[in-house]
């Protein structure tokens, strides 16, 4: 039986790798445990490879831009958390400036309260062609409770809590919706609604989206606000 001996030059590398200590720290990325791993792999690989037939510097080097590559993603990725962070800061500080100002918002949802009810609502009608013209309340499933109709172009409507039968509606969110009819029968948007109060706090959403707390309970979000009186 023939045996191999690994080159010099091959077996002063062995030597290095062999004692040279396990490191838990790699550059910036100190004790990234993938890194790590990486190179747990890596150093393995050369300390087991034949001598015969080493191991292929081409694919070595593409195994190491490879890494580099996920190395500055990930990098790149924390980078933007904190660019993100630091945004976000700057939009509270931007959106607490609005405490104690009457802002008026784009309304999409109106609320209704446990007792008493829901705030009233500016309308202004923008396809004044269409017929049947009136603001539509539906529940989260789509389904209409209540719809009011407009009589002019622009004015003030109010939303009592009553559903079509005349029952106080659940208490919650409804969406609502300034509609008409056009020739053919077929419901289209016929302008925009909106709601206007006194801010009294700022708060993040689940989603990331900022809502302003008016002194009356409600919320709209920040990203509707349409004027500041």
């Amino acid at each position: 039986m023939t045996t191999i001996a690994p080159t010099t030059a091959a077996s002063s590398l062995l030597n290095t790798l062999s004692a040279t200590p396990a490191s838990t720290t790699v550059g910036a990325q100190a004790n990234d445990a993938q890194m790590n791993q990486f190179l747990t792999l890596l150093t393995a690989q050369l300390k087991n490879q034949d001598p015969m037939q080493p191991t292929d510097p081409t694919q070595f080097v593409a195994q190491l831009a490879q890494f580099s590559t996920v190395e500055q993603l990930v990098q790149g990725n924390t980078k933007l958390d904190t660019i993100s962070q630091s945004l976000s800061g700057l939009a509270l500080g931007q959106y607490s400036g609005l405490i104690s100002h009457t802002v008026a918002a784009t309304a999409t949802t109106t609320t209704v309260p446990d007792s008493g009810s829901p705030a009233q609502m500016t309308y202004h009608v923008t396809a004044p062609s269409l017929t049947g013209i009136h603001v539509e309340i539906t529940d989260a499933s789509g389904n209409v409770v209540r719809t009011m109709p407009v009589t002019s172009t622009d004015g003030t409507i109010a939303f009592d809590g009553n559903g079509t039968n005349g029952m106080r509606v659940p208490t919650g969110q409804y969406n609502v919706a300034l509609v008409g009819l056009t020739t053919q029968g077929a419901s289209q948007s016929a302008g925009t609604l909106s709601t206007s109060g006194k801010v009294a706090g700022v708060m993040q959403g689940a989603s990331g989206s900022w809502q302003l707390m008016l002194d009356d309970g409600r919320t709209v979000d920040a990203a509707t606000v349409t004027s500041v009186l």
